[in-house]
């Protein structure tokens, strides 16, 4: 059996590591940061180690000793873990998103959100035209161009990706199959009907671009049965969030959820849910898309998101966000019965075409390469 170590910073995501369990490996988890209650689950699963200089050597001692090493989001201090390890050391870097979409800001803001980070969209700019400037993206580049695959959930995101990054690793899709999750369907005799509430957004993330869709419940005929909750409980507070929070008080339907809600809690979530709104430009959310889906939700994307059109190729019934307005006002926000089952249908079809062994395999596939 090959030996694999997964390098996590992220406690939410740690579960991502489950996907290589099986009989073709050994895990074993490195997680970047001091032990707590918050990952106190894991006190005895994993090494724990802050993730500055002076602990580097102590960390590269034991990753140089796996035949794997898979980067959860490639950020600064692991691009340095990457471009130090030994060179039999193979490297999957699971992405996560914010790695190459922070680094183009402006193509997935709208105007309203851009108005908010001007400083820092000119800041990226210099940061294009003149990259050997700064050590993060030295280090940064370096990993990539180090890094063996590139694993992601769907092909369509990475395609659209090397347009502009061209000199990603080989891809690898991740499978969708056995996560905890999504394991939980919609149970239609407690949850359907389904009561008239939509969420919008999952965090404070200015990817979301809250703000025009807030303008547009604002300036709609908006149902009154219909009420809207902001997810707005993980992520950084600026300018932006500040405004959000102003524009979603001035709202009498919409009420903000700021309080974390734990991973148990968030299988149930989506239960009475009617609708889920995420106005991102660029792929992000999928456990807040795929929970919902799985438990009957109707789901509204913006079609600029590479995530719209992948889905709809499976056969997903997904909604654009220019749709939400006129449904919005006609109260026109929850699937049918069998709209829900024939999304259940294509959710299982998409598991089972492409299964944790599949990736497993293609994972070795790597190795022997």
């Amino acid at each position: 059996m090959k030996k694999i170590i997964h390098v996590h910073s992220d406690r939410k995501f740690i579960s991502d590591s489950e996907k290589f369990n099986g009989e073709f490996f050994i895990n074993e988890l490195l997680i970047l940061e001091t032990k707590n209650s918050f990952n106190e689950a894991y006190h005895n699963k994993a090494l724990f180690f802050e993730p500055n200089p002076v602990n580097l050597n102590n960390i590269l001692a034991i990753v140089n000793s796996a035949d794997i090493l898979v980067l959860y989001n490639l950020d600064f201090f692991k691009s340095q873990i990457v471009n130090c390890v030994d060179k039999k050391v193979k490297i999957i870097w699971r992405f996560f998103g914010t790695e190459l979409y922070s680094r183009k800001l402006h193509l997935y803001l709208s105007t309203k959100s851009k108005s908010y980070f001007i400083p820092r969209l000119f800041k990226d700019q210099v940061k294009r035209i003149l990259p050997f400037l700064f050590q993060n993206e030295i280090s940064f580049y370096r990993a990539i161009k180090r890094s063996d695959a590139f694993v992601s959930v769907f092909k369509d995101e990475y395609k659209y990706l090397i347009k502009h990054w061209n000199h990603l690793p080989i891809f690898i899709r991740l499978s969708q199959d056995g996560l905890r999750l999504y394991s939980k369907e919609i149970n239609f005799e407690l949850e359907y009907p389904k009561s008239n509430t939509v969420v919008i957004g999952n965090s404070r993330s200015q990817y979301n671009n809250h703000l025009d869709i807030l303008e547009s419940i604002e300036t709609c005929d908006l149902d009154q049965k219909i009420n809207i909750k902001l997810l707005f409980n993980y992520g950084p507070n600026n300018k932006y969030t500040q405004k959000v929070r102003e524009k979603a008080d001035c709202i009498a339907n919409v009420t903000l959820i700021d309080s974390f809600i734990t991973s148990n809690e968030f299988i149930d979530f989506y239960g009475p849910v009617a609708a889920f709104v995420n106005n991102s430009f660029r792929q992000m959310a999928l456990g807040n898309i795929f929970m919902a889906l799985h438990r009957g939700v109707k789901v509204y994307l913006n079609k600029k998101n590479p995530t719209y059109p992948w889905l709809k190729n499976e056969g997903l019934y997904i909604y654009e966000i220019k749709d939400l307005k006129n449904d919005l006002e006609t109260g026109h926000i929850h699937l049918t019965k069998s709209e829900i089952e024939h999304n259940l249908k294509c959710l299982k079809k998409l598991k089972e075409d492409y299964t944790k062994t599949d990736f497993q395999l293609q994972v070795l596939e790597l190795l022997n390469n």
